[in-house]
C-alpha cells in the first residue's frame, strides 16, 4: 500500500475518531506499554479437553481498551477465548473482540456486523484481537513509515469500522486465522468465523432468532467472510444472517497462482499463502520446495502480509517449487489442497450477498482474477442465491476498497433494518468454470433431495480431516475426499424403514480416488435414537434392505449451552458394516 494512500486513510481515521470520541473525555488512552503478543499471553490458551465442548462455547473473557489511530473510542470491548475448529475440524480456540457502542435503544435487538480484517498474517502480532487494542495503536508514526509488523493494516480498516460503530451497530472482529495463523485455510477461517459470532451472542445474551448478523470483508477478510456464508446452512443454522459483503476475493487458487507467478507487485503473496493453506491442512511444505522456495518459506513465516507482498518483485512458481514439483496443479496433494479450497463447492448462501473485485488490466486486479469472482456470483445465481457483482474497471487491489466498502456499508444498513435489497442477478455474466483439478481428490456431489451438506478433504495418508452438517460430524483417516449430507425430518430416500425409525435420514459418499484407513461419524442432539442401520442395495437378491450397522453405535454426551446433548457415535473400517469400500454412497437412518 503507498505512503500516500495509508496517509488518506488515516487521515481518514483520526477524523472518525474525533467523531466517535465526541462526548467523552479528551483524555490519551491511559496505556502507554503495549500489551502481550499473543503468542506470550495466557489468555489466549486454554489446557482443558475441548472435543466434548460445543463449537462457540465462551471459555475466557476480558476487558480491554480500543482506540481508533491512538484516540480513545466510548465502545465497550470485549474480548472472548471461544471453543471453535480447526481447517481439520479438530477442536481449537481462538479469540473474538466485541466492540459495543452506546446502546441503540433499550427496544430494539442489537445489530451484529462479524467484520473480517485483511490481517493477512503468519506471526501472532497479526492478530486483529492484538492490533485493536489502544497501547500497539498510539504510534501512528508506524503506520505512515509503513511498519507494518506492528500495526498490520488495523489502522487503515478502522476508518471502514467506524461508520458501524456510529450507526449503533456491534462489532465481532474475531482472530479467524488461528492459533497457528493459517493465512488462507478457508473452512478453518469459516468455522472461527461463525463460532465468533455465537461466542458474541451467547456473551451479549441475545436471542439468535431475533440478533440480524450481517457479515463483512475485503481481500484477506473475504475468506473467511465467504467461507462462512457458504457453510453457514450446514454449520451454523441458528444464527441470522441476512447478508454478507466481500470483496476481492480469491476463488480460486488454481487462477490466482497463474496470475500471481512473476507479478512485479504482489508475487510474495504466494509463499506467504502457501506457508498458510499447509499449516491449515498440515502438509510439509518444505518438502516440496527448492533451496530458495524453503528460505523464502522460513523468512515470511513469522511475519504479517505487508512485510513481505511486495518484496519480491518477479518471483515465479518455478523458483518456489523443486525439480520433481514444477507444476503444483498437476501433484495430487497440491491439487486435492487447492480443489477443496474453491468457493462455491461446499454450499450456498441463505442470505443475499454482495461479491466486488477490481479489474485493473482486463484480468483482475493484480491479485485477484476476476472471472473467478464473476463465476462464483454465476455459480451462487444458478442454485437460487440472491447475489450483487460489482467489477471495479481500471481500479486495482488497492484501489477497488474504497468503491466496495461504500456499496457494503449501504446494504449492510439495509440488511439489518429488514429493508430487502435487489437481486442482480440478471446483470451478471458467466465468468470462469471453477471446475476442480483432475489430479486432486474432490468431494462427491450431495444427492438429489437432501436439505444440507457439507464435505471433508484429507490430503495425506497419514491425515485426517473433520467436517460438520449441523449436529452430525464426519472424519476422514487417511487421504481422501467424503461429503455428508441430510434429508429433511420424515423424508425416507430409499425405501419405507424396517424397524423404529426417529424419521432422520443422512447420506455419507467418500470419492473414488480415496485411500481412507477408517471413517468416523458423530451425532448429536439425538434424543430417542439409540443406533444408527444403513441402506444395503445388494441385499435381498439385489432388491435392497435395511441392515444394522456393525459395530453398533455407541452414546455418548457434549457439553453445550443449557445442558449435555446425547450423540451417536460409530467408527467404520474394512471390517464394519457397512465396509470402507461400501461408502461410496451410503444412506444412513436413525434408530430409536
Amino acid at each position: 500500500m503507498s505512503a500516500r494512500m495509508r496517509r488518506t486513510i488515516l487521515t481518514a481515521t483520526v477524523l472518525a475518531a474525533a467523531c466517535l470520541s465526541s462526548g467523552a473525555a479528551a483524555t490519551a488512552a491511559a496505556a502507554t506499554t503495549p500489551p502481550a503478543l499473543p503468542s506470550q499471553d495466557p489468555f489466549y490458551t486454554y489446557s482443558g479437553p475441548l472435543s466434548s465442548i460445543a463449537p462457540g462455547t465462551v471459555l475466557r473473557a476480558r476487558t480491554v481498551r480500543v482506540a481508533w489511530a491512538g484516540l480513545p473510542t466510548p465502545v465497550t470491548a470485549t474480548q472472548l477465548l471461544y471453543r471453535t475448529s480447526n481447517q481439520l475440524g479438530a477442536p481449537t480456540v481462538t479469540v473474538t473482540t466485541v466492540l459495543q457502542p452506546a446502546p441503540r435503544s433499550a427496544a430494539l435487538p442489537p445489530r451484529i456486523l462479524s467484520y473480517q480484517l485483511f490481517y493477512d498474517g503468519l506471526g501472532s502480532e497479526c492478530d486483529p484481537s492484538y492490533n485493536v487494542r489502544d497501547a500497539s495503536l498510539e504510534d501512528t508514526s508506524q503506520v505512515e513509515a509503513g511498519n507494518t509488523q506492528s500495526g498490520n493494516d488495523t489502522q487503515v480498516e478502522e476508518g471502514f469500522m467506524t461508520p458501524y460503530l456510529a450507526a449503533g451497530d456491534t462489532l465481532v472482529i474475531s482472530d479467524y486465522e488461528g492459533e497457528d495463523l493459517a493465512w488462507g485455510a478457508g473452512q478453518e477461517s469459516a468455522y472461527q468465523t461463525l463460532d465468533g459470532i455465537r461466542a458474541a451472542e451467547s456473551f451479549l445474551k441475545v436471542d439468535r432468532r431475533r440478533t440480524p448478523v450481517a457479515m463483512l470483508g475485503y481481500s484477506g477478510g473475504s475468506i473467511p467472510t465467504q467461507w462462512a456464508d457458504e457453510i453457514a446452512p450446514a454449520y451454523a443454522p441458528e444464527l441470522d444472517l441476512v447478508g454478507a459483503a466481500a470483496g476481492g476475493v480469491p476463488v480460486d487458487f488454481a487462477d490466482e497462482l497463474p496470475y500471481l507467478n512473476g507479478s512485479p507487485s504482489w508475487a510474495g503473496v504466494v509463499p506467504g499463502v502457501l506457508v498458510g493453506v499447509a499449516r491449515g491442512f498440515h502438509v510439509d511444505l518444505l518438502s516440496y520446495l527448492s533451496a530458495y522456495g524453503q528460505q523464502l518459506a522460513r523468512t515470511v513465516s513469522g511475519e504479517c502480509a505487508n512485510s513481505f507482498e511486495s518484496s519480491y518483485p518477479g518471483l515465479t512458481i518455478g523458483q518456489l517449487f523443486g525439480p520433481a514439483y514444477q507444476n503444483p496443479l498437476a501433484n495430487p496433494v497440491m491439487a486435492g489442497v487447492i480443489n477443496q479450497l474453491i468457493m462455491g463447492s461446499d454450499g450456498t448462501p441463505r442470505a443475499p450477498l454482495f461479491l466486488g473485485v477490481g479489474d485493473s488490466d482486463g484480468t483482475g486486479d493484480g491479485v485477484i482474477a476476476a472471472a473467478s469472482v464473476e463465476g462464483l456470483a454465476r455459480l451462487y445465481c444458478e442454485r437460487g442465491a440472491s447475489v450483487q457483482f460489482d467489477e471495479y474497471q481500471q481500479l486495482n487491489h488497492l484501489e477497488a476498497g474504497a468503491p466496495f466498502e461504500a456499496h457494503a456499508y449501504a446494504l449492510i444498513q439495509a440488511w439489518l433494518a429488514g429493508v430487502a435489497t435487489p437481486n442482480g442477478c440478471g446483470n451478471i455474466g458467466g465468468g470462469s468454470s471453477l471446475a476442480p483439478l483432475p489430479a486432486g481428490s474432490s468431494p462427491p456431489a450431495p444427492p438429489a433431495g437432501t436439505i444440507s451438506s457439507a464435505d471433508a478433504t484429507s490430503v495425506e495418508r497419514s491425515g485426517n480431516a473433520t467436517t460438520f452438517d449441523g449436529d452430525a460430524a464426519l472424519t476422514l483417516n487417511g487421504a481422501g475426499s467424503a461429503t455428508l449430507s441430510q434429508f429433511a425430518p420424515g423424508h425416507d430416500p430409499v425405501a419405507p424403514t424396517t424397524f423404529p425409525s426417529t424419521g432422520e435420514f443422512l447420506d455419507v459418499a467418500t470419492s473414488p480416488r480415496s485411500d481412507l484407513s477408517g471413517v468416523s461419524l458423530s451425532i448429536c442432539g439425538v434424543k430417542r435414537a439409540r443406533n444408527l442401520e444403513w441402506w444395503s442395495p445388494t441385499a435381498n437378491s439385489g432388491v435392497g434392505a435395511w441392515k444394522p450397522l456393525v459395530p453398533a453405535a455407541t452414546r455418548g454426551v457434549n457439553r453445550v449451552k443449557g445442558g449435555p446433548s446425547p450423540c451417536l457415535r460409530v467408527s467404520l473400517s474394512s471390517s464394519s458394516s457397512p465396509s470402507l469400500s461400501q461408502l461410496d454412497d451410503v444412506v444412513l437412518a436413525l434408530r430409536s
